[in-house]
């Protein structure tokens, strides 16, 4: 009887792909912002990209801490590799061109860029705070304007020249024209100041209002609305608003009390004369 021969097999499992691989088909899914001089965005831009990086554990490659253990880790050189893919499709052109030809690692891009976005900062922080300054509503519109003091305070954040959220709210108020002033001064008193959000709805509000207004439309009492928009008290005598309450009450026959005593009293005269 022949013994059977344990069969050993000489096959070798491949290496696990690095998830990073296999899991992003577009990283533009993920960073879906368009690095640029243009728009303010280069706070947001990093931001998203380093939550990307992070969820793959992979920040070592964007610091420079994490190297090749040896000239044959192939696998470093490819991870290397796709994340300067990963940033050179989330810049335009123009950023692009300044960095790639001086850059052969995902850390020297990563530094590249930062310092394109933060050279000259302290002339640039003062130029931004002078625009921040000076920045009035004029002929813009209340969203056109909000977002051009929200893009001068996040540019400013960009050369750590940071503006904080009541800095902002009170330069979105400041920069109004006098006829709106009286309507929004009641926000710069509020308790919590409100947030730039806060603001930002209650003026469109307001100017949603005016334009009401301009069209013949009914609206209500617009520095009440107004306030109660910004999340103060609504509370009240709705009386004092226009409120139609009284309307439905004359009109159900119910009437003042003065009115109903003088009825009374004209009721009992005429059925007076009609027994004599």
């Amino acid at each position: 009887m022949s013994e059977k021969t344990p069969v050993t097999s000489s096959e070798t499992s491949s290496p696990t792909p690095h998830l990073a691989f296999t899991t992003i088909s577009n990283v533009k899914l993920h960073v879906p912002i368009l690095l640029s001089f243009s728009e303010p965005n280069y706070k947001k831009w990093s931001r998203l990209f380093l939550l990307l990086i992070r969820r793959f554990s992979l920040g070592g490659f964007l610091t420079g801490k994490s190297s090749p253990s040896s000239d044959d880790d192939d696998e470093w050189f490819q991870l290397d590799a796709l994340i300067q893919g990963w940033i050179l499709s989330t810049v335009n052109d123009e950023v692009c061109d300044l960095v790639l030809s001086t850059t052969k690692s995902a850390s020297e891009l990563w530094k590249s860029i930062y310092n394109l976005f933060h050279d000259n900062k302290a002339a640039r922080a003062m130029q931004l705070e002078h625009q921040f300054r000076t920045t009035t509503k004029g002929s813009l519109s209340m969203a056109a304007y909000c977002q051009t003091l929200r893009n001068l305070a996040d540019w400013s954040d960009d050369v750590d020249a940071t503006v904080s959220e009541q800095q902002l709210v009170l330069q979105v108020l400041r920069g109004l024209p006098d006829d709106l002033r009286g309507q929004t001064s009641f926000l710069q008193h509020q308790t919590p100041p409100p947030t730039f959000l806060q603001t930002r709805s209650a003026l469109l509000l307001l100017e949603q209002q005016r334009a009401d207004l301009g069209t013949g439309r009914a609206v209500g009492d617009s520095g009440t609305a107004l306030y109660a928009g910004s999340g103060g008290s609504g509370g009240g005598d709705s009386r004092r608003y226009g409120s139609t309450g009284g309307g439905r009450a004359d009109s159900s026959g119910r009437g003042s009390p003065g009115q109903s005593q003088h009825n009374r009293q004209r009721g009992g005269q005429q059925r007076g004369r009609g027994r004599g």
